[in-house]
């Protein structure tokens, strides 16, 4: 057997990790950091300022029901304008280039910083 031959048969028969992602993981991912971000830590604060088993109940179901309507809205914008930017995208689109422009600065400096910030305060 030839050197090139046993470097090819080696190859093939080492497991190599997928480099892709599917649906599910996806989905899975995006769960998983709203469960970790949003009910563990969130819901004690809550609790703490409500000081009722049924608020906390209630803000919880008029949270999921205002994300629903802001998922349903988002989703209808990427139908519209399926380009590439996201909110800034839409806000350049709706309110004009100052807004888009202004968004992306302000994403830029204050509100990923101020998120990543707050996840290492976290953590």
């Amino acid at each position: 057997m030839t050197s090139t031959n046993k470097n090819t048969s080696e190859k093939a028969a080492s497991p190599a990790f997928v480099q892709g992602m599917g649906l599910f993981s996806a989905t899975a991912i995006v769960v998983g950091s709203m469960i970790g971000s949003g009910i563990f830590i969130v819901s004690a604060d809550i609790a703490r300022d409500t000081g009722s088993p049924a608020l906390l109940i209630t803000a919880w179901l008029l949270t999921a029901a205002m994300t629903l309507i802001g998922a349903l809205s988002y989703g209808e914008l990427a139908a519209m304008m399926p380009r590439a930017g996201g909110q800034y995208v839409y806000l350049r689109e709706s309110l004009g280039p100052l807004w888009g422009f202004l968004y992306g600065w302000t994403l830029f400096l204050v509100i990923q910083t101020g998120t990543i910030a707050a996840h290492d305060h976290v953590m």
